[in-house]
């Protein structure tokens, strides 16, 4: 990579460049950004610091080690005034350059993005225009390529932005610490499971803009389970969220005594028990990306929404998916997922138990 970016103050000094990075509220779209930060976090022009949505989001870059700062903009719990002084604090930092990353197709991110008041912005053009748009409030605009994983498209946003040139690597990453590492060891053995391969599930995923509609269904999970609970070697693990407690808890009971629930676990201590996992199946969802970036092989399943953006890369991992023409049906916008055929989400209905039992079966075998 060559970057070189100089900037002399008053009496000539070398001054690094200032760049906010701005995450959005998803656990998956902003791992798929460390890959790039990786890259320039060793740029000896530049100085990077963070905005972020959610707390997850902000804790992933507070660990990272790559940001001066981390600025934690809670819009959806915290009120105006609270939202305004975070806002001031980034204007404060007078910042050269503000990247605003991809995904991130909504009004209200372009908002935050224009008051940030960086001298210049970048961001992507997307090619689904909700009104109101209001792109222009994003600076500078680099049009969205369909063909493209997110990755991809972040490392392109990055060298359209900064004038410069990537080396390319996909391998995205969370730091964890060793107390998460120890609290994840004392869970297992608490539970009994040292010497049971671990296949871990994540049946839920996001509820908004009808994300509830990409899941592979709770009776396919129950199935799966069960057709496992002759062989006492294997153990599920099944993660999720405290709004995904009630649905986990209902797998659990309908499954024989081959399968865990974790539960209310922070998320960096969930992030350390997916890491001990040999195996991670789950829809298109953040802790999809989670176990990717830990290296874990995960078999992916896909309906609804974009393989092509979002499929895991790290090496072992697998995706399904069905190949019908009207799939898949969403894209980067904030218009929800709506289904207009006949048979109601047949794409995500369609993969069955066997799909995935046929290639979890091979992986044990082979490894």
């Amino acid at each position: 990579m060559t970057l070189h970016i100089i900037i002399t103050g008053k009496n000539g000094t070398f001054m690094k460049k200032k760049c906010l990075i701005f995450f959005t509220i998803g656990i998956g779209d902003s791992l798929m950004v460390t890959p790039v930060i990786e890259r320039l976090k060793s740029s000896p022009d530049m100085k990077f610091d963070a905005l972020t949505l959610s707390g997850p989001v902000s804790d992933i870059m507070q660990n990272s080690g790559n940001f001066g700062k981390v600025h934690f903009l809670n819009f959806q719990k915290e009120g105006l005034m609270e939202c305004l002084k975070v806002i001031d604090d980034v204007r404060k930092e007078k910042y050269n350059i503000s990247i605003l990353v991809f995904p991130s197709n909504h009004y209200k991110y372009r908002i935050v993005h224009f008051l940030t008041g960086a001298r210049k912005r970048f961001a992507i053009s997307y090619l689904d225009k909700n009104f109101p748009n209001l792109a222009f409030l994003s600076g500078r605009l680099l049009k969205e390529d369909r063909s493209l994983h997110a990755i991809e498209q972040n490392f392109r946003l990055f060298e359209f932005a900064l004038k410069t040139k990537l080396e390319r690597t996909y391998r995205m990453s969370i730091n964890l610490n060793e107390t998460d590492r120890q609290t994840a060891e004392s869970f297992i053995a608490g539970k009994g499971l040292e010497n049971k391969i671990l296949v871990g599930l994540h049946p839920g995923s996001d509820i908004l803009k009808n994300m509830i509609n990409k899941r592979w269904s709770a009776e396919k999970y129950i199935a799966l389970i069960k057709s496992y609970s002759g062989n006492d070697k294997i153990h599920f693990l099944i993660f999720g969220g405290r709004s995904e407690n009630s649905l986990n808890e209902e797998i659990r009971s309908s499954s024989p005594d081959n399968s865990t629930v974790v539960k209310n676990v922070p998320f960096f201590q969930s992030a350390a028990l997916i890491e001990k996992c040999s195996f991670f199946i789950c829809a298109d969802t953040g802790l999809m990306h989670t176990a990717s970036a830990l290296n874990v092989p995960v078999i992916s399943i896909f309906g609804p929404t974009s393989s092509v953006y979002s499929k895991p890369l790290n090496e072992g991992s697998v995706f399904l998916k069905k190949d019908y023409p009207c799939s898949p049906c969403f894209e980067y916008s904030r218009t929800p997922l709506f289904c207009d055929q006949e048979e109601q989400y047949k794409c995500i209905k369609n993969i069955t138990v066997n799909d995935v039992k046929e290639i979890l079966d091979k992986k044990l075998t082979t490894g």
